[in-house]
């Protein structure tokens, strides 16, 4: 109700006043009272509706700034899961970087020192030097009946590898074992004979020689290696269930190598985690 219809209810009441007895001014006087109250009542009523109003109002406006927010978010969420997919493609294709510079290393490929510090080489049995002569220990062999000493026979084989010449190479180190199957080195001409037939893509038989140098060498340290390289060809025929094996094997049974971290390495490639 306005105020100008309340002012002209009051004019009314007074113009009938004039009129009226006192016992009826009375009457008239409390029922403008409860006119009076009954507007003031609406007023506050409608300033409370404006109130909730406003409140509606301030409402809508923070949720559509909380859908806002919702969607900037969203957009940012967005954004850093691209970001992240770029770096794990951009680590992924660094980590296969990492496992063919790995692979090479392993295969003996990669840059190596020369061969000037081999540890001697020394025979199982000693051999006599003359009618009654003898020793208890091992002895240094005398040149073999090639015009050649294990160490430069042994030397010559790991040179035609670096060379590239893997066949000439098994040829020497297969000579050296047939020589002198009791020295230091025999382990490892065993292991480089595996490595000359899978860089010839003989991996059948690489598979044989390197199991070879873990059942007849499980001490050697080439035993790591050995295993590496076998889950690696495993990995190359095709075998992955074989290939997965042997590398959790080096993984397990030869921790904080130089293998077991490859193996690892290879692992995650494939999608597998070994703690």
């Amino acid at each position: 109700m306005s105020r100008t219809s309340t002012l002209g209810i009051l004019l009314a009441v007074l113009v009938l006043a004039g009129c009226t007895s006192s016992e009826e001014m009375a009457l008239l006087h409390r029922e403008i009272t409860d006119v009076q109250r009954a507007v003031e009542g609406l007023q506050t009523e409608v300033i409370d509706k404006s109130d909730l109003r406003a409140m509606e109002q301030s409402m809508q406006d923070l949720t559509a700034k909380n859908l806002r927010s919702n969607a900037d978010l969203a957009q940012k969420v967005g954004e850093l899961q691209e970001r992240i997919e770029a770096l794990y493609a951009s680590l992924e294709m660094t980590t296969r970087k990492l496992q063919d510079i790995s692979q090479e290393l392993a295969a003996g490929r990669a840059p190596a020192p020369a061969l000037t510090g081999l540890p001697p080489v020394t025979a199982a049995e000693p051999v006599s030097g003359g009618q009654g002569s003898g020793s208890a220990g091992p002895a240094v062999l005398p040149p073999g009946s090639g015009g050649s000493t294990p160490d430069e026979l042994y030397r010559s084989a790991y040179e035609d590898y670096m060379r590239g010449n893997y066949d000439l190479a098994a040829d020497g180190f297969a000579e050296y074992l047939r020589r002198y199957p009791g020295t230091e080195l025999t382990d490892n001409a065993l292991y480089w004979i595996g490595e000359c037939q899978d860089a010839g893509n003989q991996r059948e038989a690489a598979l044989a020689t390197f199991t070879r140098v873990l059942e007849e060498y499980p001490s050697s340290d080439k035993a790591a290696a050995a295993q590496l390289k076998k889950g690696l060809i495993y990995l190359k025929m095709g075998d992955q269930g074989q290939g997965v094996v042997n590398l959790q094997y080096v993984v397990y049974e030869h921790p904080g190598t130089r293998e077991a971290e490859l193996a690892r390495e290879q692992l995650k490639s494939l999608g597998l985690t070994i703690r």
